[in-house]
C-alpha cells in the first residue's frame, strides 16, 4: 500500500483517506525523494539474488522462520 502524508508537529496524517489498512499493524510513509532512491536499489537487489542460490535447500529452510 502507498499513501501520500502530510508531517506536521512531529505527526504524518495521511491526505486521501485508507481503506486498506489493518488495524495495529505499522507502515512506514516515505518520501518522494526515499521513494525514488529505493526504487533505483530494486534492478541491483534483483541482480545479486543469484549471489544466494546456494542458501536455497532443505538443509538450510529451517532457517527461513526465524
Amino acid at each position: 500500500m502507498s499513501i501520500e502524508a502530510e508531517h506536521k508537529d512531529g505527526v504524518s496524517a495521511p491526505l486521501q483517506e485508507v481503506e486498506e489498512a489493518a488495524s495495529g499493524e505499522v507502515y512506514r510513509v516515505f518520501s518522494e525523494s526515499e521513494f525514488k532512491r529505493l526504487a533505483a536499489a530494486v534492478p541491483w537487489l534483483k541482480a545479486s539474488e543469484r549471489g544466494f542460490e546456494f542458501w536455497e535447500n532443505e538443509e538450510d529452510a529451517v532457517c527461513d522462520a526465524l
